[in-house]
């Protein structure tokens, strides 16, 4: 006869589900591992690519060559064509890597790799310092490069740049953030960052506050007004030596701000989906051990995270030229970081991070290029019309071949960021004396998308009666944004 065991009904002791627990964990890691490693390879495929990915690209491109040139981009007589809208230390970083390996967007995208893989390891030293494990640190770093290489990120842009010129400043002061010497770095880094792009300044903001609140209120409020009289000078010193940064940059940059609640949160959202792996842990610990959350310098961390918050809801998050961009950069280092540090000390959380990990993986695989072959395509496509600006005299291009028409030795009207330095009067009498040019047939081809969204128009070429003589099906892979677009001759 069958007996029932003595203890059926009852729950398992905890040492008979580790086991399980630990191959789940296992398995999670290693499928995130293994996407992470997959999406590497396309990245770096994305790296090797000559075709335009972002429709930025090419004012980058321009400061680069203008300073290959010995010419100052931010000069009043190129400053519409060679400036860009973030700033002169990426373009005076790439210059060198330029001189030696030609100044193409591929260099370009190589040096943002290699300071998106400082402030990589930047994430990792600062876990570790706050007591992560090698393994739970490492996860942070990746799920942070992750959110980095987010659609344009590892383009042609100073993110990466950026990004490390702020962590590793909040990293030299996390240690002893009332160190008037680590103050003294992180505000020389911060001056960097404001010079790449102008909010990676804030990681002085974020030590003098801490400092305020949590050390001694008369050292924080010197350090806050050394801060803005050091940023205020530099900001002055740019201006100086780059006579139409402030127009191209500050101005600009504040002219094109604005504020849209529901795009905040959509923002959001879709932020909170990519970022299980770090809500889930923090969940657990805030329901179980807060305590850990707030101690030490993982509360250093935890605060800047709570800084970048703030900054996203009050002004960045709402702003629509950018989707969860600002969300990767201000809040998602600071917050892995303190998450990691607090998760290796639970193992509830340390689990709930693991197993969230391949849940994050699935449901934002969406997001990303998964298909290497895809660039091919578009490679074939441009190459048409870098053939043609090659040969061509006085060509006439829409932004996304603003850079291939840099490379070919020729000063697009539209570079991606010129556009962001004319109001619409501007704008409209540029387009009246780009009509009267087209008119008069000064454009020898005109290489066009069909948007009529810029300053070049299609329709202001085909009013001029110039003549499509091939269509141009358009693809930034990694911006995963796609239209068409025509290759124009002037009329025989």
């Amino acid at each position: 006869m069958l007996t029932a065991r003595p203890d059926k009904g009852r729950p398992r002791p905890a040492a008979a589900r580790w086991p399980v627990l630990h191959a789940l964990d296992g398995a999670a890691v290693a499928f995130f591992l293994a996407a992470m490693g997959w999406l590497g390879v396309v990245y770096l495929r994305m790296v090797v690519s000559p075709a335009p990915q972002e429709m930025r690209e090419g004012a980058i491109v321009l400061s680069t060559l203008a300073l290959l040139e010995g010419r100052n981009p931010y000069a009043a007589d190129i400053a519409a064509v060679a400036g860009n809208l973030y700033g002169i230390l990426y373009p005076l970083l790439v210059a060198p890597a330029a001189a030696l390996f030609g100044p193409g967007l591929e260099t370009h995208r190589a040096v943002n790799g290699l300071f998106l893989a400082i402030a990589a390891l930047c994430v990792f030293r600062a876990a570790r310092d706050c007591g992560a494990e090698r393994l739970t640190a490492l996860l942070a770093a990746l799920l942070a490069a992750a959110g980095w290489l987010y659609w344009v990120g590892p383009t042609v842009r100073p993110d990466g740049v950026g990004l490390a010129a702020m962590l590793g400043g909040l990293l030299i002061a996390a240690r002893d953030p009332a160190s008037p010497r680590r103050f003294a770095a992180v505000l020389a880094l911060s001056c960097a960052g404001f010079a790449a792009k102008l909010y990676f300044a804030g990681g002085v903001f974020i030590v003098a506050a801490y400092v305020f609140l949590a050390v001694s209120w008369r050292r924080g409020v010197v350090f806050g007004l050394a801060a803005i009289a050091a940023l205020a000078l530099w900001a002055g010193l740019l201006s100086l030596a780059l006579p139409r940064w402030a127009a191209l940059v500050l101005f600009a940059n504040v002219g094109a701000a604005g504020y849209d609640p529901l795009h905040l949160l959509r923002q959001g959202l879709d932020w909170a989906v990519f970022s299980l792996p770090l809500l889930a842990p923090l969940a657990v610990l805030a329901a179980t051990a807060p305590r850990t959350l707030i101690a030490g310098r993982v509360g250093f961390w935890g605060f800047a995270a709570l800084c970048g918050l703030a900054v996203l809801i009050v002004s960045l998050g709402g702003h629509t030229g950018a989707h969860m961009t600002y969300f990767f950069h201000l809040l998602t280092p600071p917050l892995a970081i303190a998450v990691a540090a607090s998760a290796s000390a639970s193992a509830a959380a340390r689990r709930a991070l693991t197993l969230a990990l391949p849940a994050a993986v699935v449901l934002n695989a969406h997001w990303f290029v998964l298909d290497p072959e895809r660039f091919a395509v578009a490679e074939a496509r441009f190459a048409l019309a870098e053939a043609a600006l090659a040969e061509a005299a006085a060509p006439l291009v829409t932004t996304e071949f603003a850079a291939l028409a840099g490379l070919a030795g020729h000063a697009p009207v539209e570079t991606g960021h010129s556009e962001y330095t004319l109001d619409e009067a501007g704008r409209e009498a540029l387009r009246a004396a780009l009509a009267a040019l087209l008119a008069d047939g000064a454009f020898d081809i005109a290489i066009v998308n069909r948007n009529n969204g810029g300053i070049v128009h299609a329709r202001d070429v085909a009013a001029a009666g110039y003549v499509p003589v091939a269509n141009l099906p358009v693809e930034l892979v990694w911006a995963s944004q796609a239209w068409e677009a025509d290759i124009w001759l002037p009329p025989r």
